[in-house]
């Protein structure tokens, strides 16, 4: 890795993040913006870069808008997104929007450099409880059959067994065993919690 941006509204903590890296590792040429805009102005003027750094919480345009962007103006580039988050959704929806991984603010110094040359070579890297997460989310909802995402699709749209038959053709005794079945592999207690897992887990 020879060249990184760093883009976090706060100032401090991306020329912080600079300087340390300046230290571990003299040769790589970090930059530090303050938002979604001057990331897109300095990769216009100073691009490309090895890896772009974004953090998630920004204001006005976020991190997952800033990747939407690049990608559009600047197809190619590596991004990664920075967070002191680390919410298993918000992973899955920066991974599934094209960021080649996702760094906690809380990494330590030899971990951190690592990970950011392991995306910057076009390494995936997600901390490890969060592909625990990930991978729980999988296992609830990845093996659901087509059938079986219709019927948990009108569920959470709250439909009733009756209107679920009524709509997919189906027998209401075969709807209710869908939905019984649903539930339970959802750990769900009814519908309505139900349909609160299935439509947030499922971003």
């Amino acid at each position: 890795m020879k060249s990184l941006l760093i883009a976090d509204d706060h100032l401090m903590f991306g020329n912080a993040m600079a300087y340390m890296l300046s230290q571990l590792d003299p040769n790589v040429r970090v930059v530090a913006v303050g938002s979604v805009d001057q990331t897109l102005e300095q990769m216009e003027t100073d691009g490309p870069f090895d890896l772009v750094l974004l953090d998630y919480d920004m204001p006005r345009t976020n991190g997952l808008q800033g990747l939407q962007l690049i990608q559009q103006q600047f197809p190619g580039q590596t991004v990664g997104m920075l967070s002191g988050r680390t919410d298993a959704h918000l992973v899955k929806s920066a991974i599934d929007g094209g960021a080649i991984g996702w760094l906690p603010k809380a990494m330590s110094e030899e971990p951190l450099l690592h990970a950011l040359r392991m995306m910057a070579a076009g390494g995936r890297f997600i901390p490890k409880e969060v592909l625990a997460e990930l991978k729980q989310l999988e296992d609830r909802w990845g093996s659901l059959t087509q059938t079986e995402t219709q019927v948990a699709n009108l569920v959470a749209e709250g439909l009733t067994d009756k209107e679920i038959a009524a709509r997919m053709e189906l027998s209401p005794k075969t709807v209710e065993n869908h939905v019984r079945a649903l539930l339970k592999k959802a750990g769900a207690v009814n519908r309505t919690k139900f349909a609160v897992m299935f439509m947030t887990e499922r971003k």
